[in-house]
């Protein structure tokens, strides 16, 4: 048995389902997507949905900015229920970052990117209960804070099958057929074979392997993420800000209720390999008392926080900590993967983009930073760091 599209698209998480929408959108309804579990089932449904507008150069700042309108007014533009919390959010960073902090503002202001510089001191103003000693300076964006990104992938492949999408969960690529040096379609698990001369990876943490039914190597380590969650105590005084402390290493975002998600800010994921299929797995308690004191030093009032169960989230990182957004060596084979723990937060503009570049062969943004050859081209690696301040 077998079936033709105009496109194929492996992976039913944020990432596939945005360009869905997208290139629907553009008037490519003839497009079959291809889950091998159920939509947001990996990394996008264990994502904890913080979305900040902080990063080292102008495309990125262009590509989050547009990605928070469009989670800002998610119903109107797309359909459904994007679950959007503007509560704000603070990064802070040490004395030796500032330099970087200070150049990475200036891109964000010209761009119209609304953020504010505090000295330790101003922080009070705006959190008092946050620790501010060791820092070395504090952005803070109100416009930012978080999401939901289970929800935001529903929205899509809603909106995308109403434009006359086939989305179909449980069903598992085993390969990808590839005549002389062009993509010819895909084979599926249940032995059908669909016929497409244009087949999109955007299996997200599977992407290597997926990757390789086609022969084409990518450059990406799977790093175990973990995530804590945390009940506030009763003297805590409501939520909070989404706070990120790059100088001491963690990062809290506030949940439903009276709930905060914490974990590690740190270059840990890439000495941590993980298999994707660990996702969600249950963690130690050693990894949680150690959480829970980085906790208490970024924010004092959660000393007596009480601990209610971790698990194993993942990132899939490139030596750059950039996606790589493009056509691979094998024609009509496209890679939107490696998203080095910004999948979420760019989707709306990453599916935007590779729907641009599939139909007309071009994009308005600075590809460079996207290409699958900038790691055989000298691209110097980057760090987790490097991810959020310019160099």
């Amino acid at each position: 048995m077998s079936r033709t599209a105009d496109v194929v698209i492996i992976g039913g998480g944020v990432t596939g389902v945005s360009l869905t929408f997208h290139l629907a959108r553009r008037g490519v309804t003839r497009v079959i997507v291809l889950e091998k579990k159920f939509l947001a089932a990996g990394g996008t449904g264990h994502s904890v949905g913080i979305i900040r507008q902080l990063y080292p150069n102008t495309e990125t700042c262009r590509m989050v900015q547009g990605s928070l309108r469009v989670f800002q007014n998610f119903r109107e533009l797309v359909g459904g229920e994007a679950g959007y919390v503007r509560c704000g959010a603070l990064i802070g960073v040490s004395h030796a970052m500032r330099p970087s902090l200070e150049r990475s503002l200036e891109i964000q202001r010209s761009l119209g990117i609304s953020a504010e510089l505090l000295e330790p001191g101003e922080l009070a103003r705006i959190e008092p209960r946050i620790n501010a000693s060791g820092l070395g300076a504090v952005l803070y964006e109100p416009d930012s804070g978080y999401a939901d990104p289970t929800g935001v992938t529903q929205g899509y492949a809603a909106a995308a099958r109403n434009l006359g999408v086939i989305i179909e969960q449980m069903t598992e690529v085993t390969a990808i057929r590839v005549e002389g040096e062009k993509v010819a379609g895909v084979v599926t698990a249940k032995g059908e074979r669909i016929e497409s001369r244009c087949v999109v990876n955007a299996a997200g943490l599977w992407a290597g392997p997926v990757a390789a039914l086609a022969g084409v190597s990518l450059p990406i380590v799977v790093g175990r993420h973990p995530v804590f969650i945390v009940r506030r105590g009763a003297g805590f005084g409501g939520s909070h800000m989404v706070y990120l402390d790059l100088a001491g290493g963690t990062y809290l975002k506030p949940e439903h209720g009276d709930l905060t998600l914490t974990g590690s800010l740190t270059e840990d994921e890439t000495r941590h390999p993980m298999e994707p299929d660990r996702l969600g797995s249950e963690v130690g308690l050693d990894e949680a008392a150690t959480a829970l004191e980085g906790v208490s030093r970024a924010l004092p009032l959660l000393a007596d926080c009480q601990y209610q169960r971790g698990y194993a989230g993942a990132f899939d990182i490139t030596p750059d900590w950039m996606p790589i957004l493009d056509e691979s060596p094998v024609k009509g084979f496209y890679i939107a993967a490696g998203m080095s723990g910004h999948g979420f937060k760019l989707a709306p503009a990453v599916g935007e983009l590779m729907a641009a570049l599939i139909t007309e062969g071009r994009t308005d943004a600075n590809r460079d930073l996207f290409r699958l050859d900038r790691f055989t081209a000298g691209v110097s690696a980057g760090s987790f760091i490097s991810s959020y301040l310019t160099r």
